[in-house]
């Protein structure tokens, strides 16, 4: 079996942060956000290659970071610099797979953070040698609006998936991590075939929750719900949230000095905070806050900030 981590997109809702800085390295409780990933992964005997797909933007950030863990990973470089050229996730997926071959395939968004046990999600996928998306259950009906919804019967079969739906059948929200049988990958091509045509690339290859929306009136397609946690850390909100679940209490490596600390506050190695407040934000290394208010804001890397009030920002503003 092999896996897939998708970490080609440009992270736009968290630009200027993530301009020019894959959202996937983002620190998160001490290490990157890809390394929650990996450190599964590389450790998982059934997983023999490891590909880490991602953009020509992003390729030596990648290479620098891959080069101190497993031989198992393998950096597959997208041929697009922006994100207009980007075609989207499930292009991303069927790119390694026509480059490297058939196989089985996990797949797991490279933005994402989950509590649950991968080697049971692989299991229960192989059981049952099928197409297989692990759901998030969600707290209430009103949320499951914002996402992609999987219906499915007793024997988490899925018979509808919703795509943002107005009115949810359930509250179990597809995630980013799939798994795909080897000896059903024509499916991929099927779905190609059908919407080449009918559809611009762009819009059928963007997410593989159009083509689960697609195969579940044509192939067996399963849940796996799971509740606990899980994080798609793609919007300033997100990053916050997750730090908030996974950091016990404040994470201080910089210097504080006659500064105000509130809860949830992350302020990374050679940054310094003076006469400030700070309260659910994020300081990346290297920045310099100075006579400021800054609330539920992430800030980037070498940011200088004086005598600002800044609420629920994303800043990044290289004075320095």
């Amino acid at each position: 079996m092999r896996a897939i981590i998708l970490a080609g997109g440009h992270a736009t809702r968290l630009w200027p942060v993530t301009k020019k800085r894959a959202k996937p390295l983002l620190p998160l409780a001490g290490k990157p956000i890809l390394s929650h990933i990996l450190d599964d992964l590389e450790e998982m005997d059934e997983v023999e290659k490891i590909y880490v797909t991602t953009n020509q933007k992003f390729e030596e950030e990648f290479r620098a970071f891959l080069s101190s863990r497993s031989d198992k990973n393998e950096l597959i470089i997208e041929e697009q610099e922006s994100e207009e050229e980007k075609l989207g996730a499930l292009w991303g997926i069927i790119n390694v797979i026509k480059s490297r071959g058939e196989d089985d395939y996990l797949v797991i968004g490279g933005d994402n953070y989950y509590s649950f046990d991968l080697r049971d999600f692989i299991e229960f996928s192989k059981e049952k040698n099928a197409t297989t998306n692990a759901c998030y259950e969600l707290e209430d009906m009103e949320e499951a609006k914002s996402y992609g919804i999987a219906v499915f019967d007793e024997n988490r079969k899925m018979e509808e998936f919703q795509e943002k739906p107005e009115s949810p059948e359930s509250k179990t929200a597809s995630t980013a991590c799939y798994f795909f049988p080897g000896d059903q990958l024509e499916m991929i091509d099927e779905y190609q075939n059908y919407w080449e045509g009918r559809l611009p690339r762009k819009e059928y290859l963007d997410t593989p929750g159009r083509l689960l929306d697609w195969a579940v009136d044509r192939y067996d397609c399963y849940a796996y719900p799971f509740s606990g946690r899980w994080m798609d850390i793609g919007t300033r909100k997100g990053y916050l949230r997750a730090t908030r679940e996974l950091e016990e209490g404040n994470r201080i490596e910089g210097s504080v000095e006659n500064s105000d600390i509130g809860e949830n506050v992350t302020i990374l190695g050679g940054s310094r905070v003076e006469n400030s407040e700070v309260e659910n934000s994020i300081v990346l290394s290297d920045s310099l806050l100075k006579d400021s208010i800054i609330k539920d804001s992430v800030v980037g890397s070498n940011t200088k900030i004086e005598g600002k009030d800044l609420r629920g920002a994303v800043v990044k503003k290289v004075d320095r």
